[in-house]
């Protein structure tokens, strides 16, 4: 049954998010008062544009989490994935393209000469505003499709995606402004505006949820919502750019324009060869399975989007010590990486082993009855991705410690190959069910090309030593949780980090070298 109001939980989350408006106008006074532009100081500017980011982006993450805790309950199956697949076309898929890698270039050419800055902004813009706009009939083209596969969108899902669609225009002056401000070296501006523009996307969209009337008129407002949260984010993005940057009046060059289209397509490629990997499952699922079957695979990945978030700040602050020793010494190197591994699959096989003891509690929490019991079977096989996942984490940028970048796109395009293939291959009869197999497979596919790299270096790591006593550890934590799941899932939860803890202990996982590791990632943050 979906739920038409608030729960108390719900309410609080809100009015917690409600709480962080004043805070962050308070923030910015403080930042307005006394921050200064001529300090030459590199360890406050090393600061301002790494720990407010790191800690802005985290605080978004508990937001997006909490919100589709609200949104499943209103939505359902059939209108969560109705709601996810407008979302990913237009949110990721083409938003990918209309910033065919314009940011990271525009940063990297306007960063060491500011008087480029304006110029750049003006081509990038202008780029990618007409490639939004060449990007509308590709949408009406894909509702063509999806009707002629039998799977026609509905009509709310068809107007939530010209919502989205038109999301573009703004989405890409908030971008290039943005990329102004990375440029600049005043990172905590975007941390800043785009936590703002979240607090105030979750409030509207709860409020949205609460008005609308039924299902598709939810699906609808939610997209109304991710609109209007884009012009404001962009305008913010805008007015603050002409005061603190620069004004910069829209001119074309078509050198440039061209000299950046050249160059920024490996980086878009690289970028679709992701998204490709990680979720055109959602489109096959779309056209094969129908809405609600995509509703109950989206529902699963709320919970893997949150074991995302430590492992890139790691791997981050590890990174410089990575590159230094590929220079310098590389048996350092090679003693570092394999702590990062070891360390990585300390946390990855007891969340694994928990998570799929525990998925049906934790679906039916965040989404309640109606998401049971097909997202709870999704769940528990898409978290066996992560031990595969954070090893292939470190490994990317032990890779490109090692200049061998390239093997990295190499080996997405393989990645994203099979992934497509096997999920053509099989949603059509498994469903979700295959979707979230395949995807478990193609970190292991993944894998081999990384692998095949860094035998040619002389740097394989030794997986099966690394792996072998936090697998048996947290096997033994599920062991000791299984009764408890029997009693209620809090105990069992409760009782996870001690009985894997005792067991690791046990099996002599947590020796010097771990220990040493820890030290290094915290002298590198400092």
């Amino acid at each position: 049954m979906i739920c038409g109001v608030l729960s108390t939980n719900a309410q609080i989350f809100l009015l917690a998010i409600t709480g962080l408006l004043p805070v962050l106008a308070v923030i910015v006074l403080l930042w307005r008062r006394f921050y200064r532009e001529e300090s030459a100081d590199a360890a406050r500017t090393v600061a301002r544009n790494s720990a407010l980011p790191i800690a802005a982006n985290l605080l978004n993450k508990v937001i997006d989490f909490g919100f589709a805790v609200i949104a499943l309950r209103f939505l359902g199956p059939e209108g969560n994935g109705a709601y996810a697949f407008v979302a990913l076309i237009a949110g990721l898929y083409f938003l990918t393209i209309t910033n065919w890698g314009l940011n990271d270039l525009a940063v990297r050419e306007a960063a060491p000469d500011l008087t480029r800055a304006p110029r750049l902004f003006s081509i990038s813009l202008l780029l990618r505003l007409g490639i939004a706009a060449l990007l509308l009939p590709v949408a009406a083209l894909l509702v063509g499709g999806y009707a002629l596969s039998g799977r026609s969108l509905s009509s709310a899902e068809v107007l939530a995606l010209a919502l989205l669609m038109a999301h573009l225009f703004p989405a890409a002056l908030a971008a290039a402004c943005s990329a102004s401000f990375q440029a600049y070296q005043r990172m905590e501006v975007t941390a800043l505006v785009g936590l703002l523009t979240n607090v105030l996307k979750t409030l509207a969209g709860a409020g949205a949820l609460l008005v609308a009337p039924d299902v598709p008129s939810r699906v609808v407002a939610l997209a109304a919502v991710a609109l209007a949260a884009t012009i404001i984010n962009a305008a913010v993005f805008f007015v603050l750019q002409r005061q603190m940057l620069f004004r910069a009046p829209l001119v074309w060059d078509w050198p440039g324009g061209r000299e950046l289209l050249r160059e920024g397509f490996p980086l878009l490629l690289n970028s679709l060869l992701l998204a490709v990997f990680f979720r055109f499952d959602v489109v096959i699922l779309r056209a094969q399975a129908g809405v609600a079957a995509l509703g109950l695979y989206d529902a699963a990945y709320k919970i893997i989007n949150m074991t995302q978030i430590v492992p890139p700040y790691f791997v981050a602050a590890l990174f410089p010590l990575l590159a230094r020793y590929a220079v310098a010494d590389r048996a350092a190197l090679d003693r570092t990486y394999h702590r990062a591994l070891g360390f990585l699959q300390l946390l990855a096989w007891p969340v694994a082993v928990a998570v799929t003891l525990l998925a049906p509690a934790l679906i039916a929490l965040i989404g309640g009855q109606a998401f049971l019991p097909g997202a709870a079977l999704a769940l528990a096989i898409l978290i066996w991705y992560l031990p595969f996942s954070y090893a292939n984490g470190v490994t990317q940028y032990v890779l490109i410690a090692l200049r061998r970048q390239r093997a990295i796109t190499g080996a997405f395009a393989i990645g994203a190959v099979f992934n497509l293939g096997m999920n053509l291959w099989l949603i059509p009869e498994y469903g979700y069910l295959a979707a979230a197999m395949v995807t478990v497979a193609t970190e292991l596919v993944l894998m081999l090309p990384f692998l095949h790299v860094l035998r040619r270096e002389g740097a394989t790591p030794p997986l099966l030593r690394l792996a072998w006593r936090p697998a048996i550890a947290a096997l033994l934590m599920g062991a000791t949780m299984w009764p408890a799941l029997a009693v209620a899932p809090w105990l069992a939860a409760a009782v996870s980090a001690p009985a894997y803890l005792v067991a690791l202990w046990a099996l002599g996982a947590l020796g010097p070298d771990e220990r040493a590791l820890m030290r290094r990632v915290l002298r590198a943050k400092r």
